[in-house]
């Protein structure tokens, strides 16, 4: 080659590298993105908003890789379809008040190994988007998330982790979910109490199909609060089974409830729920009665559920441990069930009237479970077709079963 030819292929490079430069691109070696590239700093002090937005508009089919440091955010980041994020010691951090950390929206993403931090400004850790399909978050830890102060969110429902309808095939794997807090009343949706959720699985539109195959296990969610309607995991606003699977999980510090399950189609399986509370957990909004720690820690709403193999326990009462409130082709199979000792004023297990005042079901079995130290073992309020009652064992319980039904 030429001098002069070789100069000509050297200012070319050198045009599209600089090309490359001003549009923001910067390539990715083996499909690998790294935030710092496209001017994240992750010091604590800097807003990196803007360069982690650039980095995952490039990293969309690619890898995006936060080395270890405090990336301050003060808007929403999105990821989208076939995106791999992940960190090294990373923690996202909320620097202003915002509605969501992250949003999902796209098939066969994953997201790993970060810490999600609402620093009580953000509402919501993560919004998974109606439309999203294949999801794996595996290894995150998502904490401080409240209503922003001075905003038209100050009286939104603060969430870690929430998942839109028309979402399929979601796993959440050995995550961290804790201090979800509600300071204020959830108006804006005519609920006059303070309402907050670690994980809410619930249409954001009524069009919305129902979300199917998601699976949430190997998991600690923590200090969700007030006792007003503090819930560990909701599902809700769902005709049709959901098909949630809540299985090997750890619930402590729950205020009002481990689990709410409000839609058909549900199997908890082989969770430890602890009541943490004894006498210091009380209600803001409602007349407080002192007669219970926690309302429950698993309450059914809807049908086709299965409950087997928890451990249900803690220093403090329950209302009742697991409260049946409405819904047909319901098991309780298998599961350890217990209050703080010699408590007179808790149910073990409730089969009550609806909320929405239906006093008729089928189809409820409850065998082989272990009940201690309560009022009733299984408290039947409601008329119940099919109902089984076998195997039972009782300890430490004022009446086996209600209503001169047989306890078996």
């Amino acid at each position: 080659m030429s001098k002069s030819k070789g100069l000509i292929v050297a200012a070319m490079i050198l045009l599209c590298v600089f090309a490359g430069l001003a549009s923001g691109f910067v390539n990715a070696e083996n499909g690998l993105i790294n935030v710092k590239d496209y001017g994240a700093v992750g010091d604590g002090n800097t807003n990196d908003t803007a360069a982690i937005k650039k980095a995952l508009y490039y990293g969309r089919n690619k890898t995006v890789f936060f080395p270890e440091g405090t990336y301050l955010i003060a808007d929403t980041l999105t990821v989208k379809e076939n995106t791999e994020v992940y960190g090294t010691d990373a923690v996202i951090k909320a620097n202003g008040a915002g509605e969501t950390m992250f949003r999902i929206y796209g098939d066969n993403i994953t997201i790993h190994d970060l810490t999600i931090d609402g620093n009580l400004t953000f509402l919501r850790g993560m919004t998974v988007m109606n439309g999203t399909g294949n999801l794996k978050v595996t290894d995150v830890l998502l904490t401080h998330f409240s209503q922003p102060d001075h905003s038209k969110m100050s009286t939104s429902t603060p969430i870690a982790i929430r998942i839109e309808g028309g979402v399929q095939d979601a796993l959440f794997d050995h995550i961290i979910i804790k201090h979800v807090y509600a300071k204020n009343m959830t108006s804006n949706v005519g609920w006059n109490h303070k309402v907050a959720r670690g994980i809410l699985i619930s249409p954001a539109l009524s069009s919305q199909p129902a979300s199917k195959n998601i699976t949430i296990q190997h998991s600690l969610i923590s200090e969700i609060g007030p006792k007003d309607d503090g819930d560990g995991i909701v599902v809700q606003g769902f005709q049709n089974d959901v098909q949630v699977t809540i299985k090997h999980n750890t619930f402590e510090k729950n205020h009002k409830r481990a689990i709410k399950i409000q839609s058909p189609g549900a199997v908890i399986a082989n969770n430890h729920i602890r009541n943490s509370f004894h006498q210091n957990n009380f209600y803001d909004t409602y007349k407080e009665t002192n007669e219970y720690d926690m309302w429950s820690a698993i309450s059914v709403y809807s049908d086709n559920v299965e409950i087997t193999d928890n451990t249900i326990g803690g220093i403090g009462r329950y209302s009742a441990a697991i409260d049946i409130a409405g819904g047909n082709h319901i098991k309780v199979i298998n599961n350890s069930v217990a209050s703080r000792e010699s408590s007179q004023s808790t149910d073990l297990i409730r089969i009550n009237k609806g909320y929405d005042g239906t006093n008729q079901f089928s189809n409820i079995s409850i065998k082989d479970n272990s009940l201690e130290n309560g009022r009733y073992g299984i408290n039947v309020a409601a008329e119940v077709k099919q109902l089984t009652l076998t195997g039972n064992t009782y300890n430490n319980v004022d009446r086996l079963t209600s209503n001169g039904i047989q306890a078996r």
